[in-house]
C-alpha cells in the first residue's frame, strides 16, 4: 500500500531540493513568510517542514532571529566522501559482473546526450548531475547490494549538495565528465579494477575540491 504524502510532506520536498541544488545558499535566511507564499499554503506546513529540515542539519532555526540554510562542513563531506570511497568502490566492482548491455546502452545514450550540449548551455551542468545520478543509480543497482543502496540513499540529499558545491563553485564541470565517462568505460570493458581505480580518483576529486573551496 502507497504511503499518502501530507502537504508537509510535499513542502518539505521541495525546500530540500531547493537547498540541495543550491537555489538556497549556505547561510540564506530563509522565510517562512515568503515560502508560504511561494508554495501557496500556510505556515503550519512550512513550520512543521523546517522543524524536520533542522534535525537533519540542513536549516538552522534562531528563535528571534529566524531560519537559515547551514553550511555545508568540511569534516562531514570528507567523511561522507570516506563512506563513499569504501561502499561505491564495492558496488562499481560487482556491477562490472552484473551490469546488463541493456543498462550500458541507456547510459551511452544520456552520456551521448549530455556531450551534444554545448558548455555555455545553462541546462548542460544540471544534465550532468543527472547524467551522474543514473550512472551511480545503475551501479547500485547492479551491484545487487541492498545495504549499500539503502545507505547511499540515507545520505543522498548532503551527496548531491556537496556535488552541485564542488562543479557549481569550483567549476569542476569538464573534470567531472571526464571521471564519468572514465568509469563508464571500465564498466563497458568489464575491467573491475580499472572501475574501482577510476571511482575513487571521482570521489577522492570531490573530497579535495571541498577542502579548498
Amino acid at each position: 500500500m502507497l504511503e499518502k504524502k501530507t502537504i508537509s510532506d510535499y513542502v518539505y520536498e521541495q525546500i530540500l531540493e531547493d537547498i540541495v541544488q543550491l537555489r538556497y545558499a549556505p547561510g540564506e535566511k530563509i522565510s517562512e513568510t515568503q515560502l508560504a507564499a511561494v508554495l501557496e499554503v500556510s505556515r503550519a506546513p512550512i513550520k512543521s517542514a523546517l522543524a524536520k529540515l533542522e534535525k537533519e542539519g540542513f536549516v538552522k532555526i534562531k528563535p528571534q532571529y529566524g531560519t537559515f540554510v547551514s553550511e555545508i562542513s568540511v569534516e562531514r563531506a570528507e567523511g561522507i566522501c570516506d563512506i563513499r570511497e569504501i561502499l561505491e568502490a564495492q558496488a562499481v566492482r560487482r556491477a562490472v559482473r552484473n551490469i546488463t548491455d541493456e543498462q550500458l546502452e541507456y547510459l551511452e545514450k544520456q552520456f551521448a546526450r549530455m556531450d551534444a550540449l554545448q558548455d555555455d548551455d545553462e541546462g548542460k551542468r544540471q544534465f550532468i548531475y543527472e547524467v551522474d545520478g543514473m550512472l551511480h543509480d545503475a551501479i547500485y543497482k547492479a551491484g545487487r547490494n541492498v545495504i549499500i543502496a539503502e545507505i547511499m540513499q540515507r545520505y543522498m540529499p548532503e551527496i548531491q549538495r556537496i556535488q552541485r558545491a564542488n562543479m557549481t563553485w569550483a567549476d569542476r564541470k569538464e573534470p567531472t565528465q571526464a571521471e564519468m565517462r572514465r568509469i563508464l568505460k571500465a564498466l563497458k570493458e568489464r575491467d573491475e579494477e580499472q572501475a574501482v581505480a577510476a571511482m575513487k580518483e571521482h570521489i577522492s576529486n570531490i573530497r579535495e575540491t571541498i577542502k579548498k573551496l
